[in-house]
């Protein structure tokens, strides 16, 4: 089957299909998007910068590394836009949002591309640009400027719509429309408890909208988004538009994790992890309900230290979601496909994405090791389950049970597999997970037997790996 037959709008997804499986949602291992691209646009967020103690920029401990590490990804892909959901200003001070525009100058001149065209800013504040007080991070900028004339000079929100001007060069509201090449973005900054009013007013200009041009009718896809997330009340409002695609930021969750894509009524809407110049898409625990035993960190070298976001390709057909870690640089997993057009379930809902995510798989003659470890305790060194390459693997479970036991193995702990944060060419350890384990957490008997399975990060299980030892080698 050729590229160039399935290209067409009305064979592509089909050829894919039967090719691949009934349900599409994550990409195979070597597919290519077709051709011809009506719309590239880049997603980013919770950027954080922020001057030091004496107001300056640090270049240091808060550089714009990241975010341009990220502008730069978005320039070479050829996009039309870039959406920011917010958190620029870390402790909302002018001079942090005034970095971002130095970072954006340097990628995109005067918004031009390398070829001339103009690329679109979609940006939305977030409450550290707004609200800086809301985590007692206010404090510093008072200390920094104790006269209150200085202090509402250097202060983004005594002035909102005077800085947002002057820095970004558009006029300020709470809510807004955009079309870039025929496709709609509404945007919303950050309105602290006004957000039941600022949701209206952005309701309001998608029926607005949908009057002229007939949004709900159509399989095209329109996009909002906000630093957080909608709440009931506007996705209630938001079932007739099922062609809606939304995103938000603030969680600084790792989009790793297939979680982040939430389905709030009847369309999807995607959390956008972090680009902080500090690093911080954490692995949360919370979202493992699948989890029997308690998580630890392992060797996670890259925990909490990627920086990531989106490259998102609209087609007549598909919308394609690529999940971009700008540290190291690459993707950290399979494209996500959206196909357009009316269906019922949803792609994106989540019994759904359990169909397609499959089982991450150890690979043959992979094997475990244990060694003593220092201070009474035990070392596991998982193998990377990268035996199966259309499942990335998540998370191991760890169980230990004596040899003559007849009872199941206990679960003893959860452990993030190294690398899941990142790219997978960028794993450090070589992908290998370790885990320490306390002597006294294990059982007592002469031979112990760990098994350790491996998760997607949706829950989904490969065949377990096992290894016995004798507890002589354990430190005495």
């Amino acid at each position: 089957m050729t590229r160039e037959s399935l290209t067409t709008r009305a064979g592509f997804l089909k050829g894919l299909a039967a090719a691949f499986g009934a349900r599409l949602f994550a990409a195979p291992p070597g597919w290519t998007p077709p051709a011809k691209v009506n719309l590239v646009f880049g997603v980013v967020s919770d950027t954080h910068l922020r001057t030091t103690a004496d107001g300056k920029y640090s270049t240091k401990y808060w550089s714009d590394k990241w975010l341009v590490a990220a502008l730069r990804c978005f320039r070479d892909n050829n996009v039309d836009a870039v959406l920011h959901l917010g958190d620029m200003a870390h402790t909302g001070q002018v001079a942090e949002m005034e970095f971002h525009a130095a970072a954006w100058r340097k990628v995109f001149p005067k918004d031009l591309a390398p070829d001339g065209h103009k690329v679109e800013r979609l940006f939305v504040a977030g409450n550290h640009d707004l609200d800086g007080s809301t985590y007692g991070i206010g404090e510093l900028v008072k200390k920094l400027y104790p006269d209150p004339e200085e202090f509402k000079k250097h202060v983004l929100c005594t002035d909102i719509a005077g800085n947002w001007q002057r820095i970004w060069g558009e006029p300020y509201a709470e809510a807004w429309h955009k079309v870039v090449k025929g496709y709609h973005f509404f945007g919303r900054h950050y309105a602290g408890k006004d957000f039941n009013a600022c949701e209206a007013k952005t309701l309001a200009l998608v029926k607005e909208v949908d009057a002229k041009c007939g949004l709900a009718k159509d399989t095209k896809p329109f996009f909002h988004f906000s630093h957080i997330r909608a709440h009931a009340t506007f996705n209630k409002a938001m079932a007739p538009y099922r062609n809606a695609v939304g995103f938000f930021g603030h969680w600084h969750a790792s989009a790793s994790n297939w979680s982040v894509i939430r389905m709030f009524s009847t369309s999807p809407t995607l959390h956008c992890p972090s680009c902080a110049p500090m690093g911080s898409n954490s692995l949360s625990p919370s979202t493992c309900k699948w989890a029997k035993a308690p998580f630890v960190e392992g060797t996670q070298d890259d925990y909490g230290r990627s920086r990531q976001g989106y490259i998102v390709r609209v087609f007549d057909d598909m919308v394609v979601f690529e999940r971009h870690e700008f540290g190291k640089g690459g993707k950290i997993g399979a494209d996500w496909i959206m196909p357009l057009g009316k269906y019922d379930p949803h792609p994106f809902v989540q019994t759904e994405l359990l169909k397609v995510i499959g089982k991450p798989q150890f690979r043959p003659g992979a094997e475990l090791k244990v060694e003593s470890g220092a201070a009474q305790t035990v070392k596991l060194y998982i193998p990377p389950a990268d035996g199966n390459p259309k499942c990335r693997v998540f998370a191991y479970d760890v169980a230990v049970a004596t040899e003559k036991s007849s009872k199941p193995a206990k679960p003893l702990k959860c452990v993030f597999a190294t690398g899941c944060n990142v790219n997978v060419a960028h794993a450090p350890h070589g992908g290998t997970t370790t885990v320490e384990i306390k002597k006294d957490e294990l059982p007592s008997g002469d031979v112990l037997t760990f098994t350790v399975t491996p998760r997607s990060c949706l829950g989904t299980s490969g065949a377990p790996m096992k290894m016995s030892f004798h507890t002589d080698a354990l430190p005495k």
